[in-house]
């Protein structure tokens, strides 16, 4: 999934996420909202060298309605590409979560991860946790989540 003025940036599979506080409990709060169905959506930012910079969370509907499985609304994904687009960004990667377990790929969703240029979150609602993984050898490996500084602040971000 190329787009955006990234296009061809291509980040290395051992790079870093970067992500505010604001992103990641944006995504934990639409993981509680969905309980007790999993929820899903994408995630919309940058990639700058070989770290992935994350600056929203995209909420899409799952229309699995299915507390172990999801399915992007395509409606929702084509949303998300054309508003990145717009800012001058591109989708980055996706995130569901496990309502009742900790936030580790299941056998699901390594066979489901498809592209090594996006970044996976699961958000264990659970556990208050966000772990993120990506494609490496057609295996999920954790990555690490930083949490960059807020812009408009030049302090942690929340």
């Amino acid at each position: 999934m190329q787009d955006g003025p990234s296009r061809g940036a291509r980040p290395s599979a051992g790079g870093a996420v970067r992500m505010t506080r604001a992103v990641r409990d944006a995504v934990l709060d639409h993981a509680r909202r969905a309980l007790p169905d999993e929820c899903c959506g994408l995630l919309i930012g940058t990639v700058l060298g070989d770290e992935i910079h994350v600056s929203r969370a995209w909420p899409a509907r799952n229309l699995r309605s299915s507390p172990t499985r999801y399915l992007i609304d395509p409606a929702d994904h084509f949303a998300a590409i054309r508003t990145a687009r717009r800012n001058g960004l591109r989708v980055v990667g996706a995130y569901h979560s496990h309502p009742a377990s900790p936030p580790s790929p299941s056998e699901t969703d390594a066979r489901e991860a498809d592209d090594d240029d996006l970044v996976y979150l699961i958000a264990s609602p659970a556990l208050g946790a966000v772990r993120g993984y990506r494609l490496e050898g057609g295996r999920l490996r954790p990555v690490e989540l930083r949490m960059r500084l807020s812009p408009e602040t030049g302090r942690p971000g929340r």
